[in-house]
This record gives C-alpha cells, sequence and structure tokens, in this order.
C-alpha cells in the first residue's frame, strides 16, 4: 500500500481559516453548537472551532458507515447529549461521500428542533451524493482518502495532511 498525498497541511490550514470566516459570518457572530461527527471530523473539528469568530459550544455524534474500506449501512452510534432546541447548530463531517452519513446526522438533529441548521465537510468527493454540504472545505475525486482524522481500519489519522490510499 501506497500513500499520495493529494491535500498538504498549508492547504488544510489556509482552507480552514476561510472556511470560519465563512461561517462565522453565516451565524451572524451568534452562538453555534458544533456537533463533530466522530470518530473522523476532530481533528478538523478543533482546528475549524478554533478559528471560528463567534462563540463555540461543542458536542458529538457518531454514525458509523464504514467497515475497512468498504461504505456499509449508516448507524447512529451515539447521539448529541444537549439539549439544542432554539440553538444554532452546525453539523460538521470529515468527508461527504455518498451523503448517507450526513443525511441521517442531519435527520436526528432536526428531530431537537435546533433554531437553524448548516453542514460543514472538510472532503467532497466528486460522485452522486443524497444531500449536499453548505460548507465545502475541498472537492476530491472519488478515492479512498487517508490522514487528518479518516483513517483506515483505524490507521492515519494522525497523518497532517490527506493522502490518496494505492
Amino acid at each position: 500500500m501506497e500513500l499520495k498525498i493529494l491535500i498538504t497541511e498549508e492547504e488544510i490550514k489556509k482552507r480552514i481559516k476561510t472556511l470560519a470566516k465563512d461561517i462565522s459570518e453565516e451565524f451572524n457572530g451568534e452562538k453555534v453548537t458544533a456537533i463533530c461527527l466522530l470518530k473522523g471530523a476532530f481533528i478538523f473539528t478543533a482546528d475549524l472551532v478554533r478559528e471560528m469568530k463567534t462563540e463555540v459550544e461543542i458536542e458529538f455524534m457518531r454514525i458509523k458507515s464504514y467497515e475497512g474500506t468498504e461504505k456499509g449501512e449508516d448507524k447512529l452510534i451515539y447521539n448529541v447529549e444537549s439539549d439544542i432546541e432554539g440553538k444554532n447548530v452546525l453539523i460538521i463531517d470529515d468527508i461527504l461521500d455518498t451523503g448517507g452519513c450526513l443525511k441521517t446526522a442531519v435527520s436526528v438533529i432536526k428531530e431537537k428542533k435546533p433554531a437553524k441548521i448548516k453542514t460543514c465537510v472538510l472532503l467532497e468527493k466528486e460522485r452522486d451524493k443524497v444531500i449536499d454540504a453548505d460548507f465545502v472545505g475541498f472537492k476530491i475525486p472519488d478515492k479512498f482518502v487517508v490522514g487528518y482524522g479518516l483513517d483506515m481500519n483505524e490507521l492515519y489519522r494522525d497523518l497532517p495532511y490527506i493522502a490518496v490510499v494505492e
């Protein structure tokens, strides 16, 4: 197996600053509850919220969708614990592949009656999806990628860049 760098650490840092500015403007400086979809989005979420110019509460949700490198059924494993009714919510995910995981998250969060829901993904694959994200870091080819929180069998999350597995 070989890893080929697709997006460098510097490119990620620069794009996160722009995303954070755009998201802060979207919420007009109002308080936001950022919901990190575990496990893949934890690094992206940490870096993103530190750059946002608004008050941010952090929550977590886990939807399991992969077995190794194969896409499986989207299953809710862990749900948001706090009351988000009437709050501004930003759901943050690592990658928009088919969109099933993000669609499931949005559906579950809508039931909790937030004031506003927006979605942000670091990566969006060039393919058909069941949902679009409001904010997208990078559009990438339909390849299996690792790094910056994304894994292959729980490995490679610690890489500071995004790499294609070849």
